[in-house]
């Protein structure tokens, strides 16, 4: 609960929200699904501004790829037909394993779970890691404007000084969120592009339950072309860590032939040796060191063969 919140505001409109978000006097936060913000006992937080009728909740695609609106929920992720056919259904399967319960499926959103990081525990991260999804911010601006022109014999307009409000939108990759999202922007959507011809996808995880938060999870994208590696794109996470994209790994094997598993195993084992993992009470470090290198050359294993028998289908077709 939030023992000192004066302020509920429901808003219709995302340039309201802005404002509201921006005041310096009493300390505001958007809410989303509140399936986080409620439990915490923050006595700091004075008002709260409702998310839910910004039109935020959608999941669409065009030319460019997947448009995710930030107050869609993990169960309609989960449930939505686009994303089930997507990246064959990555980004649905995390949505699904990123809550245990569908009560809290049908809560939290997209936005609430990227802003919070680490802390929402969700699987989803780790797969947005490797889709190279991009995080559309929009903050409100006040921006000087001074109209003064002309010289004393030929006077220009008499304003100075002008400020209107504006509004700013940007796009930044997933994975530097947390790190460069600024006071008071709002996550608007997120972006995902189509992958290439050959494509496969994998994602595994192990948890002390098939429903429990994920001890360490492992997301893999890769594209074949002619039988090799053309792009390789690998992630690790879990409870309490942030996604770790193992580019060590994903250069080794990019422009290497796909068979070659020795190679697999190669260079699994020489990328994970700077993976330091937290320890928790769930698990140790070493134990989620072991877990992750089996995660990782097992999703890698799985998306390779997916997408050579896709290059494979697709070069027979243009024959």
């Amino acid at each position: 609960m939030l023992p000192n919140l004066l302020e509920y505001h429901w808003v219709e409109d995302v340039d309201d929200a802005l404002i509201l978000l921006s005041r310096s006097d009493i300390k505001t936060v958007p809410l989303a699904g509140g399936t986080y913000l409620l439990g915490q006992n923050d006595e700091s937080i004075q008002a709260v501004v409702d998310l839910r009728d910004l039109g935020l909740a959608y999941i669409s695609e065009d030319q460019h790829g997947i448009r995710i609106g930030s107050m869609t929920t993990l169960q309609s992720m989960a449930e939505a037909p686009l994303l089930k056919s997507f990246l064959g259904g990555l980004l649905a399967q995390a949505a699904q394993y990123s809550a245990p319960s569908p009560l809290i499926r049908n809560a939290a959103t997209l936005g609430g779970t990227l802003a919070l990081g680490a802390a929402s525990q969700a699987d989803l991260l780790t797969a947005l890691a490797v889709v190279d999804a991009e995080v559309v911010l929009r903050s409100g601006q006040k921006t000087q404007v001074d109209l003064r022109g002309g010289t004393p014999e030929r006077p220009g307009l008499a304003l100075s000084g002008v400020t209107y409000k504006g509004k700013q939108e940007r796009r930044i990759p997933c994975q530097r969120l947390l790190l460069e999202r600024r006071p008071q922007e709002l996550i608007i959507e997120v972006r995902i592009a189509p992958p290439g011809r050959g494509w496969g996808t994998a994602l595994q995880r192990v948890g002390r339950s098939a429903i429990d938060t994920a001890l360490v999870s492992a997301a893999a994208l890769v594209e074949v072309e002619d039988g090799r590696y053309r792009t390789v794109r690998l992630a690790l996470g879990g409870a309490n860590m942030e996604p770790q994209r193992l580019l060590t790994i994903e250069r080794h094997l990019e422009g290497q032939p796909v068979q070659d598993l020795r190679l697999l195993a190669t260079a699994v084992q020489a990328g994970l040796a700077d993976f330091r993992p937290p320890a928790d009470f769930r698990a140790s470090q070493g134990y989620r060191r072991v877990c992750g290198a089996n995660l990782a050359y097992r999703v890698l294993e799985e998306a390779a063969n997916i997408a050579r028998w896709r290059d494979i289908t697709s070069s027979e077709g243009r024959a």
